[in-house]
């Protein structure tokens, strides 16, 4: 199983939960010395096994360097927020396309936001972009998407739920 998390930031912790359960992980982060210290703090993490399952990527989300539906689960903690705050619509458009390319029929998208203000339009992103999406409102929003096939089926997206308790 591939995972992918984009926009790691300097957290290995969702990659290396998401590792512990057997998942071979990419960590994509655009900013270089962001991604220097999540390989620090990776290293530090005491040398878990887990970590030999987890590659640090610079990747632009707008851009992934990843062949279509490579990825059995893709996670997002506030990426899409930070392409809002420092990038455009455009910019939101193209990282919904992208992942959605990326992700594999059937599996699923967890993105975890902070403002609600936002999530309506990245709701929407999503849906244009070929996902359906459903929103869970806790402490913090999240939305869990599942790439559908062509003919339209909506799959459950209970797995969804049940894969984001992995990463918490």
């Amino acid at each position: 199983m591939f995972a992918l998390d984009i926009g790691c930031g300097e957290n290995p912790g969702p990659a290396l939960r998401l590792a512990g359960q057997g998942y071979i992980v990419a960590a994509v982060e655009n900013n270089p010395h962001v991604l220097r210290e999540y390989r620090r703090r990776l290293l530090d993490g005491g040398g878990r096994d887990d970590a030999s399952r987890i590659t640090p990527i610079i990747a632009d989300a707008r851009f992934l360097p990843f062949k279509d539906s490579s990825f059995d689960l893709i996670i997002s903690y506030y990426a899409f927020d930070w392409i809002s705050i420092l990038g455009d619509a455009e910019d939101l458009e193209l990282a919904s396309r992208e992942i959605t390319r990326s992700l594999k029929e059937g599996c699923t998208l967890i993105a975890h936001e902070y403002w609600d203000q936002g999530r309506v339009s990245r709701e929407k992103l999503l849906r244009s972009a070929g996902l359906a999406v459903e929103v869970v409102e806790d402490d913090e929003i999240i939305l869990i998407a599942r790439k559908v096939g062509e003919v339209g089926d909506r799959m459950e997206l209970s797995r969804g739920r049940k894969e984001n308790e992995l990463i918490h």
